[in-house]
């Protein structure tokens, strides 16, 4: 049945059977490029707050948002200032509130990735600072899979079922959602787990 399930309700479920938000590779990458100043933290898909919390400890006053219920009731047990807010549509947010715009793996997630980068930049103050992840669904497995007539979508479909990525991100499209958003790309790191090799750009 769970097919038949809405995006936040596949997720109301997931947090329900006790889904904590893991800090990863590039998570760990993120903490190391925060500002030294503090601020307010906007944590876009913020879960059910673990991440939220370890911001919180780096000095931040931390605003989670997320479209899971579930998840934002257990953000405010964690005493967060959390709310429910589908990123498809305009962040209930006022121009220029906040210093820093956390957001690891959202972005392949949303229908309009261009309106949530135009959002992102409306929010964040002139020297704010927006710090992103997002998968290359362009690396060179999928580069070979596309040789032989196979989707980057089908190895996923026949695992789980469903594919949550509605973009299929690359290094040059992103690249494109920074600029039309009014953005500006200072950092770009890249992780290849396999092999392990890391490639920064400044």
């Amino acid at each position: 049945y769970i097919f038949f399930m809405k995006p936040s309700e596949r997720e109301d479920m997931k947090y329900s059977q006790g889904h904590t938000t893991k800090v990863a590779q590039e998570e760990n990458e993120m903490f190391n490029l925060l500002p030294k100043t503090g601020g307010k933290l906007l944590d876009i898909g913020c879960g059910e707050g673990s991440i939220s919390v370890k911001l919180r400890e780096a000095g931040f006053d931390v605003t989670g948002i997320d479209f899971s219920p579930v998840a934002i009731d257990m953000a405010k047990a964690k005493v967060l200032n959390a709310q429910v807010v589908d990123v498809d549509g305009c962040l209930p947010f006022a121009d220029k509130e906040f210093s820093v715009a956390w957001f690891g793996d959202i972005l392949e997630h949303v229908f309009d990735p261009i309106l949530l980068m135009k959002e992102i930049c409306r929010v964040l103050k002139d020297d704010g600072v927006a710090l992103l992840t997002t998968p290359n669904e362009m690396w060179l497995p999928a580069r070979i899979n596309a040789l032989f007539g196979r989707s980057p979508q089908s190895s996923v479909y026949r695992k789980f079922g469903q594919c949550k990525h509605h973009t299929m991100m690359s290094l040059e499209l992103l690249e494109y959602f920074i600029k039309t958003a009014g953005l500006k790309m200072v950092y770009f790191e890249s992780i290849c787990l396999i092999p392990k090799t890391k490639i920064e750009f400044v």
